[in-house]
């Protein structure tokens, strides 16, 4: 099982050798998704993301060359009722699946839209039938062909997706791209490598990979121009080590202004993680939200910020669920707002009027 954990720093160490460190990169990659059972994959993959991305929606769709219907349909959170509604009533119209199949990158319903666009567009009312209230697709792409999508569905309680949420999947779509290849029997192992290399490299979030033990193996462009301003590479590794000797091979840890999510990536037979980090702002509490919230809902509603589920929220604070609800209740009605896309515009807004 291959263990991958991506990370969004400012600087992490110097390569001496960058030809040699791709060549690692590489070779990881290469040892990807030697699955020959398509619904273990399917399962495996979609457990992975799960833990990565929670959303309470998460479908694999397969499609069929030159055609708009898909072959083959993975799904959690739904049910088969729903899937055939959206096939028949929302496929068609969906602007998401429009988008990202044009332009072959993944996309959110309220970044495309708007949020206001998105709750007045016919397919919100037809995929709100799975209580589907924020969408993010990512395309599936083998060459110049869409190969399948990633869907997901979050409900208002869950929250929008986050631009950290859009870079995880788009590197997990390309490890999944590989793996489907693979499985279908393609061609394109070698062109496939050498494209996740490359976005690997480039894109605008740190990336590590680590080995078995934590110690790092890779490095991107962006994790590099990290870590002699933040942390270094030998604590990071320690953190991930300790933090995983808590929650297991999916998790997520909060170091002062960073935080990581690291899981899984099935279908391999060597031991990497790769490690998904990113450095926050923290959330600014000015004497107004001070007086009126207690330190609890203070904690609350900055992991809130943090786009983190309630289970997530739960996990970091050592608290039940039902105690993060009644939590978010009381500042529901503290701050007079319904939701938490609500919840985070009415504190940006105090916050603003303070400044």
């Amino acid at each position: 099982m291959i263990r991958i954990g991506l990370i969004m720093m400012k600087k992490y160490g110097e390569d001496p050798n960058g030809l040699k460190t791709l060549a690692t990169l590489e070779e990881i990659i290469f040892s990807i998704s030697n699955k020959q059972d398509l619904e273990s994959l399917e399962s495996e993959y979609l457990n992975t993301i799960a833990h990565l991305i929670p959303a309470h929606a998460t479908a694999l769709y397969l499609m069929q060359p030159d055609r708009i219907e898909p072959k083959r349909i993975s799904a959690r959170g739904v049910d088969r009722d729903f899937l055939l509604y959206y096939e028949k009533q929302g496929r068609n119209l969906d602007p998401l699946r429009q988008w990202i199949t044009q332009q072959k990158v993944p996309n959110q319903s309220q970044v495309l839209l708007g949020l206001k666009g998105w709750q007045h567009h016919p397919v919100y009312n037809i995929v709100g039938a799975a209580s589907i209230d924020f969408a993010m697709q990512s395309p599936i792409v083998s060459g110049q062909d869409v190969i399948g999508t990633l869907n997901f569905g979050r409900d208002l309680e869950e929250g929008p997706f986050t631009s950290s949420d859009l870079k995880a999947v788009s590197i997990i779509s390309r490890f999944l791209s590989m793996a489907l290849v693979k499985s279908l029997g393609g061609g394109e192992k070698v062109f496939l490598n050498q494209a996740v290399c490359h976005s690997i490299d480039q894109v605008p979030q740190g990336i590590l990979i680590t080995d078995s033990d934590y110690t790092i193996q890779y490095a991107n462009s962006m994790a590099k121009q990290y870590a002699d301003q933040h942390i270094p590479e030998s604590e990071v590794s320690g953190l991930l080590k300790q933090n995983a000797s808590h929650q297991g091979k999916y998790g997520l840890f909060n170091h002062d202004s960073l935080s990581a999510k690291y899981c899984p990536i099935p279908g391999s037979d060597r031991q990497h993680s790769i490690v998904f980090m990113e450095t926050e702002k923290p959330l600014t509490i000015t004497s107004t939200l001070r007086n009126l919230l207690t330190a609890r809902e203070i904690d609350v509603l900055k992991l809130v910020d943090k786009g983190m589920s309630n289970k997530k929220m739960a996990d970091s604070l050592n608290i039940s669920v039902n105690t993060i609800k009644r939590h978010l209740d009381n500042l529901y009605g503290k701050l007079q707002v319904n939701s938490r896309t609500q919840l985070i515009s009415k504190t940006y807004k105090i916050i603003a009027e303070k400044m």
